[in-house]
């Protein structure tokens, strides 16, 4: 067995355009560099969902053959963590009054003591009226919560000019511009809420993200070359698969590259520099405001800008947050200094090198290479690598994807269901419905296909949405399909000593009983209906 190769600090990217080939790489990597036996390998990454992949792809007997001693975490929380070992746990706190779950209650609690009386308020007074049992006063601190959380993490310089009494914005160059006038109440906001953290006599020196990053940035910058890396800091950081990150976690990890190796595994589609391809809709933006603003000289920009608008639509289209994050990726990452450590840095594979290739290997090979789209459609044998479908209905598009699914296992035996990994763009809505669909067969039956949902939200589950709607009784129309929803939670069924077969048995007599909703007449005034109205009771619990 050869011996190992040193390991060396480092913040090091290296990108390709196949998760696959980025998984390969990082198991080269662990398998030439290992770590010591008590040592656990830290990866990073941004969703359960990626941690299960992740995992089993490393357990495969091609890869590691086990996937043992290995912390994948998300990259806020161990960046947190991070910031503790270096400034010390005595001077950061586990948890800052600015974190987004302290802060909604804090704003719960001041909000009506601020937006009476504030004419800059006025946005937030008008919607807090004819607030009689507080809902709207939580979901706006909800909200406010949520943005002011992400400017701690994103826009750390907003916040530092409205600290300071600027009530300003600031573009991605830096520069300043005024505040618009119906949002001067956000930088009220903030002033208001750290003027309200001073009261409290035990808050932190350092109450925001934002300044706890500053104060670690600095430290790290001091830190002497010969002291050792400090304790609860692992000798490697691994980041997988993750599509974007905040400018100050990018800030951390090259930071943390002094002292540890900090390796990036980072997806791109294209193997050349694509960070100037826009859209022809945004360079036309660009054009009229240039032209709003005077500036000379701008015709003359057009025929090479125009160049750039030429690549590839889809790349252009959608690729805007990931052009972001690969921008950022490269004003940190410098190559020279570490590429001769590694065989390959970049592992690019194009995926139209088969002797046919498919239409969606023909449209990933044209991203890659940055190809603009032919000026004539080229004619192509049909397959079913690209199929576009409609349906009616969230319902529906999945019973379309159950349906699919059963074909390409039965045309392909090599296929398992757990090659397969399905993308929604809201997972709050379709949770339900998977469920209803994937869930109504039974393990062994010839339908049944094994599934999990990623990252569920605590709302969609059924005991969960079984305690909302008991929480929320007195307000209910107290409808039959209410009492339905309430009965899917196992724990309410089994708290009454009901089966499944029995709750449906109970349904059936219910609707044979023509309940609909309400349960007498007098609740149903309270839904606007008349007291005179003839057969009020009819169709009730009653």
């Amino acid at each position: 067995m050869p011996a190992a190769d040193p390991l060396t600090p480092g913040f090091m990217v290296l990108q390709g355009n196949r998760l696959e080939d980025l998984r390969d790489l990082l198991v080269h990597t662990l398998q030439r560099q290992p770590l010591g036996p008590l040592e656990p390998e830290v990866i990073l990454v941004q969703s359960n969902g990626m941690k299960h992949w992740l995992e089993l792809a490393l357990a495969d007997d091609a890869a590691l053959g086990i996937c043992a001693a290995t912390r994948m975490e998300l990259p806020g929380a161990f960046l947190w963590q991070a910031y503790r070992a270096v400034l010390g746990p005595q001077h950061v706190p586990e948890q800052l009054p600015l974190d987004k779950p302290a802060l909604l209650w804090r704003l719960w609690r001041v909000l009506p003591l601020w937006v009476n009386g504030q004419p800059v308020y006025a946005p937030l007074h008008r919607y807090l009226t004819s607030d009689a049992d507080g809902r709207k006063r939580y979901q706006l601190a909800q909200q406010l919560a949520d943005v002011l959380d992400g400017y701690q993490s994103y826009r750390a310089d907003w916040l530092a000019d409205w600290e300071e009494g600027r009530d300003q914005l600031r573009n991605p160059h830096g520069q300043p511009m005024p505040l618009p006038e119906d949002q001067r109440w956000q930088a009220r906001l903030w002033r208001d809420v750290l003027a309200d953290l001073t009261i409290d006599a035990h808050a932190p020196s350092h109450v925001s993200r934002a300044a706890v990053h500053e104060r670690f940035m600095q430290t790290l910058r001091q830190w002497p070359a010969q002291r050792p890396r400090p304790l609860g800091l692992p000798p490697r950081i691994t980041v997988f698969g993750i599509s974007s990150l905040p400018m100050q976690q990018v800030e951390a990890l090259a930071a943390l590259g002094q002292l540890c190796q900090v390796l990036l595994f980072a997806q791109n589609p294209c193997q050349y520099h694509w960070g100037d391809v826009v859209e022809g809709r945004e360079w036309l933006r660009r054009l009229e405001r240039h032209r709003r603003e005077g500036k000379p000289g701008q015709q003359a920009l057009l025929p090479p800008e125009l160049l750039h608008t030429q690549a590839h639509p889809l790349l252009a289209a959608w690729g805007q947050q990931g052009r972001d994050h690969l921008h950022l990726l490269d004003a940190f990452d410098l190559p020279p200094q570490y590429r001769q450590r590694f065989d390959t840095i970049d592992v690019f594979v194009d995926p139209a090198a088969s002797m046919q290739p498919t239409r969606l290997a023909r449209l990933q090979a044209d991203i890659l290479h940055l190809n603009p789209p032919p000026a004539e459609p080229e004619a192509v044998p049909p397959d079913t690598s690209i199929v576009l479908s409609m349906a009616h209905s969230h319902q529906r598009e999945v019973e379309l994807l159950h349906d699919q699914l059963l074909a390409w296992f039965d045309a392909d035996a090599s296929l398992k269901p757990s090659d397969v990994m399905v993308m929604v763009p809201d997972m709050a809505a379709f949770a339900p419905h998977i469920q209803a669909v994937f869930g109504r067969f039974a393990p062994g039956t010839p339908r049944h296909v094994p599934y999990s949902v990623a990252d569920p939200s605590a709302g969609q589950q059924p005991l969960a949405r079984a305690l909302a709607a008991l929480l929320e009784l007195p307000q209910s129309r107290v409808s039959l399909a209410d009492w339905m929803d309430a009965f899917e939670a196992p724990a309410m069924r089994q708290r009454f000593g009901l089966g499944e077969d029995d709750v449906v048995q109970l349904r059936t007599w219910l609707v044979d009983a023509g309940v609909r909703w309400g349960l007498d007449g007098d609740h149903r005034r309270h839904w606007g209906l008349p007291s005179g109205m003839a057969d009020l009771d009819q169709n009730t619990w009653s």
